[in-house]
């Protein structure tokens, strides 16, 4: 602690109310340190009150009995205050009224005693008189009042003992500990204060400074850690602003919006350079017909006008078949284009409510930590001044307030640094943890495995995935614009065979699903139903149309699933007819799926019931079916991602009768969810981080001679993930 403070060294806002804005009159001193005058404070609280505010730093404080005129004086600031009051009186040197001879006559000094002024005559003489000993210590000489050569030590040591509360006309001599180093005269010994512990007060000040010195010692850490916390909120903020730029410059990098508008005008113009094409072969055609019709044309007249009527509907036929595919296409990419700008809006809204939201933390955390380093900065004051002034009565009233402030301003720094965690860090996805269920978590949450597939399809793209109890694998896919694939694999990704498959509509993804242990149901081409036998590696593909009656021309099949317990495959299309045929190809029964689902994006067989993805409608349902009519047995769950877009894109289910659904998330990969058994709760959820938005992914579950195995695909990266099923 300091040993000599001038008063020049005392910053004003010290001596000032932070409630009136002006010089502290009568202060008040709160258990946190902080001073206001006396009214000021009343008229803060109403009558009867029992606690208050510090307007300050915003603690609360139980008052004492006799409310705010129960609170301490703080009689060193109260000493300082009078000095400076003393020293604006006497500027200018004007004249004063003599304590003395009563003459008003320039003032040479103010005793302290006396209160009042004293003119060089009687200063002399009251300086020298034995009758005013014991006010010789008290004399104060205005040659002395600039503030640069007072100190606080110099000026408590001319003021006398305060006033005992109960007797005002005595000074105090000894100091009551049982009522909170309360000042008391003897009277007051046998008095109210009788049997109460009474301590002289320079030994009670020893004792108070020594204790003062050691928490003042162990604060240092903690001031210390409250500057750095509150330099780490400056960074924190920074960093939370990067962090957002950062984002939102991955989620421009990330988005294709100008691809696809161009492919979009790359499609209108290859529509009009078709169209030209078949216009041009047509007329060069009936150029050609009427040159060889022209020689004979009596005889092949009619002939002549027939093949005109044949190759004009062809050509008619030719025209509306591409300008559907032509459609189709640039609609779907229009969707998607449009999917993708509500996706990034999304995006962008549920990263500024999260900067938000970390940038309020990050106030709250600074205007915290300021309050604290404001309150080190009053405790650093408050204890240079108790340091510098060594006044015996100011100590034993104030240290113990000074240190009881210590211990909470270290005990609210530790609190402090535990909630500052990482308020910076942000992301562009908000994943709320799993629903909780009684069930077991049957699948591992780490890859259990990898099969490297560089060798064998680098270049092609996968659709869907199937598996058989006998470790092999059959991957389907687009090989080129119209030719599909099929490979069958081992678990260490060694090829057993390889069929390709022609394919004349490229826009629909072929899909399989094992019906036996040697025979794979396929789809392909959106109208087409086959078996493959790995026995013979034969192919058997028939055209829907021939094997339904009245079949839509534009119908298209978009899922196949197959009951190897009946038999029987379930092929899903485009719309809500759903349609079973047996293991000869015959067609069975058709059944409509109920309102409210439009597409059988991807379909299952859970014991009676029907697992359907509706990716049109981002939704999922199990359907119960009875013969030809069924109806919504229930809705799976979405899983709880905040402002974010879903699907779902696979669905599949293990021996143990558990549902893995796979949901895409538009812009930041998919996930894998594992529902319970009757599919209405979620008992766990992996994220799956992808490399691109359109890297749509399959999975199967497959029983190998190492257990049960979740197997997942991505649409080119040349590698199957293997999870383990427990």
């Amino acid at each position: 602690m300091a040993s000599a403070t001038p008063l020049k060294d005392i910053d004003e806002q010290f001596l000032q109310c932070c409630i009136c804005m002006e010089q502290l009159k009568e202060p008040k001193i709160l258990p946190c340190l902080h001073r206001y005058c006396q009214v000021c404070l009343k008229g803060l609280t109403k009558e009867g009150a029992k606690k208050i505010q510090c307007v300050t730093c915003r603690a609360q404080h139980t008052l004492p009995k006799d409310g705010i005129n129960g609170l301490k004086t703080d009689f060193n600031t109260k000493n300082i205050i009078e000095f400076i009051q003393l020293q604006d009186s006497v500027k200018g040197d004007p004249l004063r009224d003599c304590i003395h001879c009563k003459k008003k006559l320039k003032a040479s000094a103010f005793c302290f005693k006396c209160n009042d002024f004293l003119c060089k005559t009687c200063h002399e003489f009251h300086a020298s008189s034995s009758m005013f000993k014991d006010h010789h210590p008290h004399i104060f000489s205005l040659s002395e009042a600039e503030a640069a050569n007072l100190t606080v030590q110099k000026l408590s040591s001319l003021k006398e003992a305060p006033r005992c509360q109960a007797h005002p006309g005595k000074l105090s001599e000894l100091c009551c500990t049982t009522c909170n180093n309360l000042p008391i005269c003897m009277p007051c010994t046998y008095g109210e204060h009788k049997g109460h512990d009474l301590t002289e007060v320079a030994s009670l000040a020893k004792i108070q400074r020594e204790m003062l010195r050691g928490k003042v010692a162990d604060s240092m850490q903690y001031k210390e850690k409250a500057y750095q916390m509150q330099k780490e909120m400056r960074k924190n903020k920074e960093k939370l602003d990067l962090n957002v730029e950062k984002h939102k410059a991955q989620i421009r990098r990330d988005t294709e919006v100008e691809s696809m508008k161009e492919e979009i005008r790359k499609v209108e113009e290859e529509l009009k350079i078709k169209q030209t094409e078949i216009e041009g072969k047509m007329e060069a055609k009936r150029s050609q017909r009427k040159e060889c019709l022209e020689k004979e044309m009596k005889k092949l007249g009619e002939e002549y006008e027939l093949a005109c009527e044949e190759e004009r509907r062809y050509a008619e036929a030719s025209l509306k078949k591409l300008r559907v595919e032509s459609k189709r296409k640039t609609d779907r990419l229009e969707a998607g284009l449009r999917f993708m700008n509500d996706g990034i809006k999304k995006m962008l809204t549920l990263l500024k409510t999260q900067k938000d939201k970390q940038a309020r933390k990050i106030k709250e955390l600074s205007n915290h930590f300021d309050g604290l380093v404001k309150r080190f900065e009053t405790v650093t004051t408050t204890v240079d001044c108790i340091g510098a002034a060594e006044n015996a009565w100011a100590d034993v009233q104030c240290i113990p307030d000074v240190c009881r402030a210590i211990d909470l301003l270290s005990e609210d720094v530790k609190e402090g640094s535990q909630r500052l965690g990482n308020p910076s860090a942000v992301k562009a996805r908000g994943l709320s943890p799993a629903v909780t269920v009684n069930c077991k978590d049957r699948m591992s949450r780490y890859v259990e495995s990898v099969i490297d597939m560089k060798n064998v399809m680098p270049q092609w793209e996968t659709s869907d995935i199937t598996g058989n109890e006998d470790d092999s694998i059959a991957i389907i896919g687009q090989a080129s614009q119209y030719q599909a694939h099929l490979i069958i694999i081992n678990l260490r990704g060694d090829v057993l065979q390889q069929k390709v498959i022609s394919a004349s509509d490229p826009f629909w993804s072929p899909k399989c699903s094992f019906l036996t242990q040697y025979q794979i149901a396929l789809i392909c081409d959106g109208d087409k139903l086959g078996i493959y036998d790995m026995r013979d590696q034969s192919l058997k593909l028939a055209m829907m149309k021939y094997i339904i009656r009245d079949w839509p021309s534009d119908q298209r099949v978009c899922s196949v699933t197959t009951d190897r317990t009946k038999g029987h495959i379930t092929v899903g299309c485009k719309g809500r007819n759903v349609h079973v045929f047996n293991n000869e190809l015959k067609h069975i029964r058709s059944i409509t799926l109920p309102a409210g689902i439009e597409r059988a994006y991807d379909i299952a067989v859970h014991e009676s019931d029907l697992l359907v993805c509706d990716t049109y409608n981002d939704k999922a349902f199990a359907v119960t079916v009875h013969g030809t009519v069924s109806q919504v047995k229930y809705e799976f769950t979405k899983p709880p991602i905040e402002g974010s877009v879903m699907w779902p894109e696979r669905v599949c289910t293990d021996q143990n009768g558990y549902v893995y659904m796979l949901w895409g998330v538009f812009g930041c990969g998919a996930l894998i969810v594992q529902y319970s058994k009757d599919g209405g709760q979620i008992v766990m959820m992996k994220e799956v981080e992808l490399d691109g938005i359109q890297d749509v992914r399959s999975m199967t579950s497959v029983r190998t001679r190492q257990g049960e195995k979740l197997l997942l695909k991505e649409w080119k990266p040349s590698q199957i993930d293997v999870y383990g099923l427990v």
